[in-house]
Parts: structure tokens; sequence; C-alpha cells
């Protein structure tokens, strides 16, 4: 981890006000090494793998170079897939969300020309696209790219392996002579090295081998969940996992909350960890971890930075997070002192193309992972009443309840097994769930396959005007944040944040 600050790499102070706004404290190795380069409007050859925080390695420091007073394209990003067209898309929202009036806008195959060239006529300074609709505009002339200042070709050896390498030189060659070009990407092959030295001549190199990846200690499963039965998955994946203690990530603050209260009523000792404690309640709430007083914490990614607790031994990715090296950071919060620890991901049909890049990001495929039948689940509810039951075979007070069971019995002309199982209705009655009465209804199967055809977009996602996907993630509303990134710039007022991006 570099030793310097955001601050001291010279960047706007309203892209620096975004920074501090998502809770980003410290350069990654190829952020600290990427970001001057860029600002000196030097050519960048950078090589890293997925989690290394790449996008705010050229995003910040490209868009402290703009003119946001310009409503035209000036920053082009050429992506391999939509996936990714639309991650890196809502990464610049989020480092632009203190401009004003500024628009990013994500262009890809499969979706309807109509919208994308009503954002071109609009006016948006930074456009990321996938490199064949981004020519179907260039051909048509509804994309220029007159006044652009910077382009980058992201995963470049992915966008080779998808033969795409004849789209991208071909738009590298419709830029201007001056634009300034960033080229990143996990390997080298040649075709590539052919590209760089043509069109990022005397480019500075950066090569960063990523130091997060997942400790073979670390067991990956997926679940697939619809959105609405998130919480019925969880609660029964702590009813049958083993676990000593467990951390659970959500993307909001606000979220830890709600979630904490829905699992603590449900009999967990559970507490929140977010942004909004201060520093002595987050170190209390970690004690309380450790000590056992508390057996689950429900986290946000900034609040859990750092968090060293060797009894977590599990992490439950509630919300997917929409940054690889962000899940590398989360399982690393187990299997810590050479313990071995279990990671899951609750995936909703809208995040399963995020399974491939995460599994790339950690270099590990996620097995899936099987919750039992509503049948076993019961039987192991009816085994846990019953032991829970019998531990009250030695209770001094026996005798007396039995007296009075026995005295009820005799007034009301009732056996004892109607009386106990009177009494067993009486309290589910007062404590709902609380006795294996009935058993449990299955949760809806899903795939966790994504959609192999890249002619359409995925389900959930025809409109990104409906802000960023942590306000609407669990409701299974759209992704969005690409309109206007808010109000402000220095001296102004801040606006919302954006999701995490590294």
């Amino acid at each position: 981890m570099s030793e310097l600050s955001f601050a001291e790499l010279g960047l706007d102070p309203v892209v620096l006000e975004a920074v501090a706004s998502v809770g980003y404290e410290t350069p990654s190795p190829i952020q600290a090494q990427s970001i001057p380069a860029l600002l000196a409007g030097n050519h960048l050859l950078g090589v890293a793998q997925t989690g290394t925080g790449k996008t705010a390695a050229f995003a910040l420091p490209l868009l402290s170079r703009i003119d946001a007073s310009i409503a035209e394209p000036q920053i082009l990003v050429l992506a391999p897939t939509r996936e990714l067209a639309i991650q890196v898309a809502e990464a610049f929202t989020t480092y632009a969300s203190k401009f004003r009036d500024f628009h990013v806008l994500p262009i890809y195959g499969g979706q309807d020309f109509s919208p994308q060239i009503r954002g071109l006529k609009r006016g948006a300074q930074v456009i990321v696209g996938t490199p064949g609709r981004l020519l179907d505009h260039l051909r048509k002339g509804t994309l220029r790219l007159n006044n652009l200042q910077a382009l980058v070709l992201d995963e470049a050896d992915e966008m080779l392996r998808m033969g795409f390498i004849d789209d991208v030189e071909t738009i590298l060659s419709k830029t201007p002579e001056n634009c300034q070009r960033a080229l990143f990407s996990a390997t080298m092959p040649p075709q590539i090295k052919k590209v760089a030295q043509t069109y990022l001549s005397n480019a500075t190199e950066v090569r960063i081998e990523s130091e997060s990846r997942t400790v073979e200690r670390i067991a990956q499963f997926v679940l697939p969940v619809y959105a609405e039965r998130k919480l019925d998955a969880l609660t029964r994946i702590l009813e049958v996992e083993p676990f000593d203690g467990a951390i659970i990530f959500v993307r909001t603050k606000a979220e830890t909350t709600v979630l904490a209260e829905k699992l603590s009523a449900r009999g967990h000792a559970v507490a929140p960890l977010n942004g909004d404690l201060n520093q002595r309640q987050r170190e209390q709430t970690v004690e309380e971890l450790k000590r056992g007083k508390r057996d689950i914490i429900i986290a946000t990614d900034v609040a859990a930075r750092g968090l060293d607790v060797p009894r977590i031994t599990h992490v439950i990715n509630y919300d997917v997070p929409y940054d690889p090296e962000a899940y590398i950071h989360r399982v690393g919060r187990t299997g810590r002192a050479g313990r071995s620890g279990k990671a899951i991901l609750l995936v909703t049909p809208r995040e399963r193309s995020w399974l491939r890049t995460l599994e790339r990001a950690t270099n590990s495929p996620m097995e899936p992972y099987e919750l039992p039948s509503p049948a076993e689940l019961q039987k192991m509810r009816v085994q846990q009443f019953e032991e829970q039951l019998m531990s009250f075979a030695d209770d001094p007070r026996l005798g007396k309840a039995i007296a009075l069971l026995d005295d009820i019995a005799e007034r009301n002309d009732m056996d004892m097994a109607m009386v106990a199982g009177t009494l067993a209705c009486w309290v589910e009655a007062s404590q709902p769930d609380s006795l294996p009465l009935q058993a449990p209804e299955a949760l809806p199967e899903v795939s966790s396959k994504p959609r192999r055809d890249r002619n359409g977009p995925p389900k959930g996602k025809k409109n990104f005007r409906k802000g960023p996907p942590g306000k609407n993630a669990r409701k299974g509303g759209k992704p969005g944040g690409f309109a206007k990134g808010g109000k402000g710039r220095p001296g102004g007022k801040p606006s919302g944040k954006g999701p995490k991006r590294g």
C-alpha cells in the first residue's frame, strides 16, 4: 500500500471531494503509480489484474483534466462487455458526483439505438461502451470525437480474446492526434503490444501484481436467490451453518441497521458496523465480536476495512459488490490466523453476470451452495427442539411444574399429552416460529448461470437513469446513476454518494 494520500497526488478538488465521500483514504499501488502519469498528460500502459483498483487509477486523473462545462465527449472508455461498461460508467458517475450538469453515458449492443442517440444529443462528457456499438455510432455520425481528450482501453486482452481488436484499432484511428491514451490489460500478447506501440508512443508503463488473492483456506460458495427472498435465504444459512463468528456485507449504511434489527428479532446476537459509528462505538462493536458477546456483524465495505477478528469463520455477501477488489477484501475477513473460512455469496438473477468477473478476480470458481430441503430443515428443527426440551429434564423447577399441570389436567379431565400439546400451542402463539410445528416452504430455485447472449441487455438493465445500484438492488430495481452527477463545484453543496468502486 502506498504511503501517499489521494490529496497528495494532485487531483482536482472536486474529484477529491467525491473520493472522500466514498471513504477512500490511501491509493492502491496501481493508483499511486498511474494517477501522476495521467495527470501529467502521458500515455499509460498498465499491466494489472482485475481487482487492483484500476478503474479509479484512470477515472480520477482523467476527470481532473477535463472541462466539465463542455457537454461533449471528452473521455471515451472501451470495455469488452456490457457488464464491465456498466460497472465503469457507475464508477465514473460516483467520482464525478460533485460536478454540476455532468453526464456519463453507457453504450453497448443489444440496447435500442434511440435512447443512446438521445443521450449523445443531450451531451455527455464521458462515454463508456463496447467496441462494436461505439463503431456503429461513429459510422452513423451520432458520436463525434472532435473534443476527445482521453481514450482508455480497459481489459484489452479480453477484447482481443472476444475478437474486438480490429474494431478497437478502427476507433483508435479516429481519435484526435493529441488525444491522451491509456491501455490496461492483465496480459500483454503480441497483438496488444502492437496496438500499444502504434497508438501509445513513449507511454509510461505500470506493472502491478495483485497482492489480494483468495486464500486457499477460504471455501467460496454461491447461492442464487430472488431479491425478495434474500432474507429468507440468509436466515436459513445462519440456521444450518456451524459458524463461530460471521460478518455479513451489505452496500449501504442504512441496510446495516435494518438487517441487524431483523436478525436480532430472530434471536441472533448481531450488531451493525457502519460509517455513522464513531471510533469508540466501532471499537466496542468489534470487541463484543471478539469476546463472543456478538456473533454476527452487519457491515459495509468501508466500515470493515482492516477488521481482523480470528473467530470470524463465515463471510456472507448479502449484497454483491460491484468491485472485484471489494469482494477480495470481504472474503479476506475470514480464514485469519491460519484458520479455514467460508464465504457465501447471495446472487440475484440480475447479478449473475458478475459471477465470472468475481471468479476471475479470485482465481477460483465458486461452488453451488446447497440449502437443506424443507423436509431436512424441519427434521433438523425438531431435533434441535427436542435437545432444548431435554435440557430442562434436570431443572429443579420440574417437580412444581408437573404438579401444576397434573392439577390442571385433573380439573379439566385431560391427559398429560393434551396438556403438553396445549402448552406448546400457547408458546407458539406468543412466540411465533419458536416451535417446529410447520415445515418451511421451499425457496424458488434460481439458475446461477449468467445469460450467454450478448445481443440483448440483461433483465432489469434497460433504463440507466434510476439512481445508483445501491439504492435499487434489493428492490429488484434497475441499475443506473448515469444521469446528472450531482450539484456542486468547489465550494458548492455536496451531493449523494454513488456505489463504491476501486
